[in-house]
């Protein structure tokens, strides 16, 4: 796991500007550091060792002739398998890394031998006989990739705050990006939060030639399997994609929580693994988060070597005025403090861990999908009634601050009802509602709201198998690219520790793309297929527990310990030095939540992560670059 950095078709020298960029990016590697200038082209990086630890693996690395050079943020799961067709086609490797093995499979196939990796990357690849530089992405985006197309060339970056660095780049705020972001805690790609850079879509990749002139393509193709024994092949996908992700030269371990999707992985880690192993969990002295009882009894059925940290509400309040600093870009996900903590914890003990993320979108893990189910038997008057009674809701059902309690759940789905399938869905899974933008805005811009609601119609035109796979792909692209798995990115990058995700390895997403809708959901019944895996390893309180988020309880916090950060960050008075949001609708929210009368958690978290982004990103840079000039 890496940081990369650097640019392509350059006007003038970059290697200096390169050199301090890589900085921002320490974190990412801590092992070592290297940039090189070919023609135009420069590439930058920062190392964290995994696979082949001497310092021949360190990067930017060539191939054996010198024609193609490479800087690499990631793992190749099956690079063994690449590297033995690529020696048996005549091509030399003078390391034992799995970097190498991407820059052969070019040589051998070119452009299409992206498709032929299976794993989690982000690299910037240069051709020297064609002088042509590719940046690519891996299916899912697993792996960030920013790039900022300047005057000065198209400059890329593993995260935004190295770009944000360099005077030729806007950092402007983006309305299209703002404008998504409020709606779904997350900026969605392509778009990044700022006018100068963009973020490159999983399973693409970008062409820039020496010129300037750059072109985006996917490489990514879907290629279903349809199982006739499903139950049989998960069990040997599952085992395969969990032993594939175990090869690593330093400590490994698996992230535990106690649902079935953790409790999968670290079992079948157990079993295949010709080490013993260890899991990591975090235990909260909130009652309604902890789940203590259910990853402790997991661990001691499958027998591994269990480390629990228990943790008490101020070790989450101290990260909380630090979530700018954590991201380099704005995301509302409360569950980033936990997975911070749990990400350092482990960092003690391993430098790589297994987790359960992806399942929920690839095997319909998330409640809203019951709903959507309930929902499409409904006559349009009965969606508007319902709707209509929300007001009613809000005023009659008493607050509750719990996770995930009641009254919040039922006035989720009243607030989110409406006969548009993904625009539905939008309003459950995110935070405010389009229509109130208008009013919590300075500026709003109706066609930035347009461009989003194209964009966020495309997974769903592109899937042809009903009302659930439009629902999955809109996640998987959206949900899981940019929100799931940026949080788990950052959270364990900060702390030098690389994070795998099984679920989403290239054979088990053919698997799930393959699968009847009712081996994902049936009536009240989730995860179908995976719960009946479960079923056979696990007691039935683990097989057939509900969803739980890995959360932090913020509604409380927000009326008591936190309450003193709110009253500084969203004062009326420096919220409208920002210029972005009106004071009067800021207040709105903060005073009804601090008197109970409205739950508005989300939209207080969505505006103070937005907040605290801009305040150390944005407005520090705006008063450097103007001392500057």
């Amino acid at each position: 796991m890496c940081g990369i950095f650097g640019g392509a078709a350059l006007t003038r020298p970059f290697l200096a500007e390169t050199t301090s960029a890589l900085r921002a990016l320490a974190h990412r590697g801590p092992d070592g550091e290297g940039a090189v200038e070919i023609d135009n082209v420069v590439l930058g990086h920062r190392r964290l060792a995994i696979i082949d630890l001497s310092h021949e693996a360190d990067q930017p690395l060539w191939d054996a002739r010198r024609q193609v050079a490479i800087v690499f943020n990631g793992e190749i799961y099956n690079y063994r398998e690449l590297r033995h067709e690529c020696r048996a086609s005549g091509l030399e490797f003078t390391t034992a890394s799995d970097t190498e093995a991407i820059v052969n499979q070019y040589l051998l196939y070119g452009e299409r031998s992206f498709d032929r990796l299976n794993g989690m990357f982000a690299f910037c690849l240069y051709d020297t006989r064609t002088r042509d530089a590719y940046l690519v992405r891996d299916p899912f985006g697993i792996k960030p990739l920013y790039y900022a197309p300047t005057n000065r060339g198209v400059l890329f970056a593993s995260e935004l705050q190295a770009l944000l660095a360099i005077d030729d780049v806007d950092c402007a705020v983006d309305a299209a990006a703002l404008q998504a972001y409020l709606q779904l805690d997350f900026v969605p790609s392509p778009y990044s939060i700022v006018r100068g850079a963009r973020k490159l879509e999983g399973g693409s990749f970008l062409k820039i030639a020496a010129g300037g002139r750059y072109e985006s393509k996917r490489y990514f193709v879907r290629r279903p399997f349809h199982s006739d024994d499903p139950a049989a092949d998960f069990g040997r996908i599952i085992d395969k994609a969990v032993e594939r992700h175990l090869i690593s030269d330093v400590p490994l371990g698996v992230f535990l929580s106690g649902g079935i999707d953790s409790s999968i992985v670290a079992e079948s880690a157990r079993r295949v693994s010709r080490q013993p192993v260890a899991t990591f969990s975090i235990a909260f002295d909130e009652a309604t988060f902890d789940e203590s009882k259910y990853f402790e009894s997991v661990a001691r059925m499958i027998g591994v070597n269990q480390h629990t940290r228990a943790l008490g509400a101020s070790s989450m309040i101290e990260l909380v005025p630090r979530i700018g600093m954590l991201l380099g870009e704005p995301l509302a996900d409360g569950s980033i403090y936990p997975t911070y903590l749990l990400a350092n914890f482990a960092r003690e003990h391993v430098t790589v861990a297994l987790s359960g993320d992806g399942a929920d979108e690839l095997f319909a893990g998330y409640p809203t999908y019951f709903a959507h189910d309930v929902v499409r038997h409904f006559p349009a008057p009965l969606i508007r009634l319902l709707h209509g009674g929300r007001g009613a809701a809000h005023r009659l059902m008493p607050v509750q601050f719990e996770n995930f309690s009641t009254d919040y759940k039922i006035k989720k789905f009243l607030d989110g009802l409406e006969p548009a399938l993904v625009r539905r869905h939008v309003r459950w899974m995110g935070t405010f509602d389009r229509n109130d933008l208008p009013e919590l805005l300075v500026r709003y811009d109706q066609e930035a709201e347009e461009l989003l609601t194209a964009l966020l119609l495309q997974p769903s035109l592109e899937a042809d198998d009903g009302w659930l796979e439009k629902i999955l792909r809109t996640d998987q692209r959206f949900y899981l690219q940019d929100g799931v798995l940026v949080k788990v990115d950052r959270a364990s990058m900060a702390s030098s520790l690389e994070v795998r995700v099984p679920f989403l390895d290239r054979e088990m997403i053919a698997f799930a793309d393959g699968l009847r809708a009712d081996a994902k959901l049936r009536r009240s019944r989730s995860k179908v297929l995976l719960r009946q895996y479960a079923a056979g390893r696990f007691p039935q309180e683990i097989a057939n527990r509900p969803k739980k988020g890995f959360g932090a309880p913020l509604g409380r916090w927000f009326r008591s310990e936190l309450r003193p950060l709110l009253e500084e960050v969203l004062s009326p008075q420096r919220v409208e030095s920002r210029g972005i949001f009106r004071p009067r609708y800021v207040q709105r929210l903060l005073e009804d939540h601090w008197s109970g009368r409205r739950d508005n958690r989300k939209q207080i978290f969505n505006l103070l992560s937005f907040t605290l982004w801009y305040d150390h990103f944005v407005a520090k840079e705006s008063i450097a670059r103007a001392h500057a000039a």
